[in-house]
């Protein structure tokens, strides 16, 4: 599964207003709420899911990216939010860098190799210095989607 299977452009936070990592996470799950890909009921055990993962060891795999992802029984579909934060968040990353692209993963339980395959896709497509820099210069998410979707074609 690669990313622009599951990201929907009403699902990319071009200016999120959180300060934190945590913060991001909760602005990131509301957005997929009000989507409708989350019920409202389940945010909350999300979030919490989450967080929990991100506790357990920071989701920040180095050159300002990080994917905080869970997954959970309250999901049909992989769900992928994404959001860009020129300016960085603190994520305890391996590198110790700031995070400027987050891009959130929730998957069905019952979908681990999905998991897996997104996961190390996503991390294969942020380890291109070019791509990433690309991306935190745009300003919409028609304009990165189409980044996206030429990078992959390449």
């Amino acid at each position: 599964m690669s990313l622009l299977e599951n990201l929907k452009k009403n699902n990319i936070l071009v200016k999120p207003n959180a300060k934190n990592r945590w913060e991001i996470i909760e602005e990131m799950v509301d957005l997929a709420v009000k989507n409708k890909e989350i019920s409202h009921d389940d945010a909350e055990t999300v979030k919490n899911a989450l967080i929990e993962r991100e506790k357990s060891m920071s989701t920040g795999i180095g050159n300002g990216v990080a994917i905080p992802h869970c997954s959970t029984s309250k999901v049909h579909n992989i769900i992928t939010v994404m959001a860009l934060t020129p300016k960085g968040l603190n994520f305890e990353a391996i590198d110790n860098e700031p995070v400027k692209i987050v891009i959130l993963l929730i998957v069905p339980k019952d979908k681990l190799t999905q998991h897996i395959k997104t996961l190390a896709n996503i991390a294969k497509m942020m380890s291109d210095a070019s791509l990433r820099k690309n991306l935190l210069e745009l300003k919409t998410s028609d304009s990165i989607l189409k980044t996206l979707k030429n990078y992959s074609l390449t």
